[in-house]
């Protein structure tokens, strides 16, 4: 327990550099509101001046212990942060907008726009004050060659990781998913890594995507790192459709719970994991690298203990602020090629062999639903727009795939005119069956003219 001390009743006259030092200390950790005030590490508890009087004499005495506070710097102190009207924010308590801002590479808590003041939620990580300036990988290069065995797939984790560190500002176009079957295979532990790096006071880690995809996920998008461990969705569900948003798009509209929804200017980057297959990723999809973790020092593995005992190495470098620092600056020296790029995800040129094997079992997956929808809606010919439509909008699977998947069902494509029209129009039509003169013929000899056998179909081409 800290021992405060008590304050001196006399001393030297107040030192104006000592007040403005503890003036400006005063103006960075609160804001008032409507004649309230709060920290702005907890925005969602307000405190009344007298609090934040008491809450000052005991900060100023742990965090400024060369400073001799004295009755009289407190009083003056108070008079000029907390009593007067002037327009030095840096001297006043700056009346708070209501507004949270995400400034990642910012060390200035209160933004001030306008006469009004935004509160700053990035803080800077505590072991980047350090004045290490080494670059050193330390225990986590190992740790990175048993994670990713692959040159190349560690080469472009790495490098994601590196781009995000040195443009802190900004944001990627895609995020790193680890895919592992086996258990301890340390994709918690490189989250982990990666958070300290960022700062776990600017990180949320979570299961699934629950928190992010809810209508109160204000706090979740305020944060510069989001780790969601054991994804798992559905193809074009909501919060599919939802994440692919947040991945890409650098506004959105979110709200905190008892507020108006609002744009947010959001800075984040994503890391998922997971222990299935993510089969649900669509074929053409260019938001996740999705890379498996299989080396064999798993939880069960013939090499468990050797990968453990790296893993032992990471968590104290995790634990050691200086080591901390040296794995930060090493990566911030990183020397990232012109091809790689963070914004855009190439899954010709840089997918990996899960990802092709997803988008097989995608494409798979799609071409069943195709198939289905067909034999279920009993059609034997359909236009090429229909089913490009069908394929869009049911399926969300890119339009240009409709003539392999069509060709690989058996169907043929023909140019036709029918229902009067002086052009011909391309349509697909069932195995077996034949178009002659605008007549659709069977394999049972049974002929029927085109416009009415789209006619007497069923219209409704959803699933």
């Amino acid at each position: 327990m800290t021992n405060i001390v008590p304050m001196r009743d006399t001393a030297p006259a107040t030192d104006p550099s000592h007040v403005s030092i503890l003036a400006k200390a005063v103006a960075n950790w609160f804001v008032r509101r409507d004649g309230k005030y709060y920290d702005v590490d907890r925005l969602n508890v307000a405190i009344s001046k007298t609090d934040v009087k008491q809450i000052c004499i005991s900060r100023f005495q742990h965090e400024y212990p060369d400073i001799p506070l004295t009755s009289d710097l407190a009083k003056t102190v108070f008079s000029r942060v907390l009593e007067k009207t002037h327009a030095d924010p840096e001297q006043i308590v700056s009346v708070w907008s209501g507004q949270r801002v995400c400034r990642p590479g910012d060390p200035n808590r209160i933004i001030h726009e306008r006469g009004s003041a935004s509160v700053n939620t990035w803080t800077l990580p505590g072991y980047r004050a350090l004045d290490v300036t080494e670059a050193d990988y330390g225990a986590a290069a190992e740790f990175f060659e048993w994670v990713f065995p692959r040159e190349t797939e560690r080469s472009m984790v790495l490098d994601w990781l590196a781009w995000n560190l040195q443009h802190e500002n900004d944001k990627p176009g895609w995020a790193p998913f680890l895919y592992s079957r086996s258990k301890g295979s340390g994709k918690s532990t490189f989250c982990q890594l990666v958070a300290t790096l960022f700062g776990v006071e600017n990180c949320v880690t979570q299961n699934n995507v629950d928190k992010l995809t809810s209508k109160f996920n204000m706090t979740v998008l305020q944060s510069k790192l989001v780790v969601s461990e054991e994804l798992q969705l559905r193809p074009d569900s909501t919060q599919s459709n939802t994440l692919k948003t947040y991945i890409t798009e650098r506004t959105t509209l979110s709200e905190l719970k008892g507020h108006e929804a609002e744009r947010v200017d959001q800075r984040c980057c994503f890391i998922f994991t997971t222990n299935h297959l993510p089969i649900w990723i669509e074929a053409d999809d260019r938001r996740y690298y999705v890379v498996e973790v299989d080396h064999d020092g798993h939880a069960s593995g013939p090499r468990s203990r050797q990968f453990q005992a790296v893993v032992e190495e990471v968590l104290a470098q995790i634990d050691d602020p200086e080591q901390l620092a040296g794995l930060y600056h090493a990566l911030m020296i990183r020397v990232i090629p012109e091809t790689f790029s963070a914004k855009s995800l190439n899954i010709e040129d840089d997918g990996t062999e899960v990802m092709k094997r997803i988008q097989g079992a995608s494409r798979q997956v799609t071409l069943e639903q195709l198939e289905e929808f067909l034999n279920d809606k009993e059609i034997n010919a359909l236009p090429e727009a229909e089913v490009a439509a069908f394929v869009r909008d049911n399926l969300r699977a890119n339009i240009n795939s409709t003539r392999h998947m069509m060709s690989e069902l058996g169907w043929t494509k023909q140019k036709v005119k029918w229902d009067g029209v002086d052009h011909a129009r391309a349509i697909w039509v069932r195995p077996d069956y034949v178009v002659e003169r605008g007549k659709l013929i069977g394999p049972d000899g049974s002929r029927v003219r085109i416009s009415d056998h789209l006619d007497d179909r069923e219209m409704d081409i959803t699933l």
